[in-house]
């Protein structure tokens, strides 16, 4: 009988943990969908030898900057260390950086601590910084 209530408070318990269905948030490049500053996929980005900033990193994207071009890039699954990175570099066989290579992200306080990370790129949005979201219309009034 005691092993009866152990196993029915544990179903309970593992019950009550898992998330409801539809409630999870989008992730990687899914997760600005409807943001205007998300442009269309490419190939490659040949500036990897002279990226002069990134912003805007979360788990699995970053948004990668050269001159005046920025791209949103999505890494394979969770990059712990990329939503903290204070550096980031590139490992790319070529000048151009593709689906095949991958970010190096340096050592961050809020990380794992044990490094460098390897995260391999999943996919290379453009990416427009100064695009806004269209005004919404007013709603209509009824006279009164």
């Amino acid at each position: 009988m005691l092993r009866s209530a152990a196993l029915i408070f544990t179903t309970a318990l593992l019950a009550a943990c898992q998330s409801a269905p539809g409630t999870a948030k989008p992730q990687g490049i899914a997760a600005y969908a409807d943001d205007p500053r998300l442009g269309e996929p490419v190939d490659r980005i040949c500036f990897a030898s002279s990226i002069d900033g990134f912003s805007n990193n979360t788990r699995n994207t970053v948004v990668l900057r050269e001159g005046r071009d920025s791209y949103l890039v999505e890494v394979f699954g969770a990059c712990t260390d990329l939503e903290y990175a204070q550096s980031i570099g590139i490992d790319s066989a070529t000048g151009c950086l593709t689906k095949s290579d991958a970010i190096i992200v340096g050592y961050s306080p809020g990380g794992t601590g044990m490094g460098p990370q390897r995260c391999h790129i999943r996919e290379i949005r453009k990416w427009d910084p100064k695009a806004e979201k269209p005004a919404e219309p007013a709603a209509e009034t009824e006279p009164e």
